[in-house]
């Protein structure tokens, strides 16, 4: 297998899933704004990071709602969003702009099956006192650990193995109840998450986190960072990042302009299977997998 084209095209893919995505959000006036490692891409390198493997999103949360709404009601052609609500498998409380003709099943031990994507983070209000705010995001964390409980399979020892580590208990009691009724703590924990993310209005807040982001308390910054957003160079399109770009990827990275050491330039997300030239059913790539084991 050459590595390089396989890079190549797996590049060549989420940008055009990007392109797609801006042409809905223009086509229906919707905000959102590049983040994280794709906004560094964009200031430091005018693209995807060399080393990087994804492409980030933020909408703010009236934007986002609109788009999960629009997308019931319009074909996006070879693409679709995957939603908590729409898949049943899908372990994560934030959406995808996923590829249909391509195949992707990222933790072995979730039996998702979606295409390669582009991640759609909403952007929710949150509190203006920021304690009270980083709070909010210590609980809605341990909402979204309950959750990818509730969404993993492990096999029969790895479950026992849990009750070995006291930490691991509460992991190991809800995968149990899970066992019974996954479905219906599935909904229960999404329904927490829906009621923490509307509790505030955005039109009237002072600050704003991603719930569901990886950078812990960093997620909430003040709203007036973003404007309008002002526009870079990515790759052969322009893309918009915050207004106030630099504050808010020092607020994340400090000097993102400063290159990490070469044993930090990894991909950070995992690859269980792929398929880059063909959708395949659930039943055929995760019988795939298993044979790949």
């Amino acid at each position: 297998m050459d590595i390089k084209k396989v890079k190549d095209r797996w590049n060549a893919t989420i940008l055009d899933i990007l392109k797609n995505f801006m042409q809905i959000c223009d086509r229906h006036g919707l905000r959102y704004y590049c983040c994280a490692g794709t906004a560094i891409g964009a200031v430091r390198h005018n693209g995807i990071i060399p080393w990087d493997d994804d492409i980030d999103v933020i909408m703010p949360r009236p934007d986002y709602d609109r788009l999960l709404q629009i997308a019931k009601e319009e074909d996006f052609g070879k693409y679709e969003i995957i939603t908590p609500y729409s898949d049943p498998t899908y372990p994560l409380y934030f959406s995808k702009l996923s590829d249909k003709t391509t195949t992707l099943i990222e933790d072995k031990q979730i039996p998702c099956v979606i295409g390669l994507y582009v991640d759609i983070f909403p952007l929710d209000a949150t509190d203006d006192d920021v304690e009270k705010a980083k709070r909010l995001k210590a609980k809605y964390t341990k909402i979204i650990n309950r959750l990818n409980a509730v969404s993993t399979h492990n096999s029969f020892g790895e479950y026992l193995q849990l009750l070995s580590d006291p930490k691991e208990w509460g992991r190991f009691a809800i995968k149990t109840l899970a066992y019974f009724c996954r479905s219906s703590i599935r909904r229960h924990l999404i329904a927490q998450m829906d009621e923490i993310s509307h509790r505030y209005d955005y039109d009237k807040a002072k600050n704003v986190q991603v719930y569901t982001g990886s950078y812990g308390y960093k997620e909430v910054f003040p709203k007036e960072w973003l404007g309008e957003g002002v526009l870079f160079p990515f790759e052969d399109i322009k893309v918009p990042l915050p207004k106030e770009y630099d504050k808010y990827l020092r607020h994340f990275f400090n000097d993102y302009m400063q290159f990490p050491p070469v044993e930090q330039r990894v991909e950070k997300h995992h690859r269980a299977y792929v398929n880059l030239d063909r959708k395949e059913t659930r039943k055929e790539a995760l019988g795939r997998l298993k044979n790949e084991e």
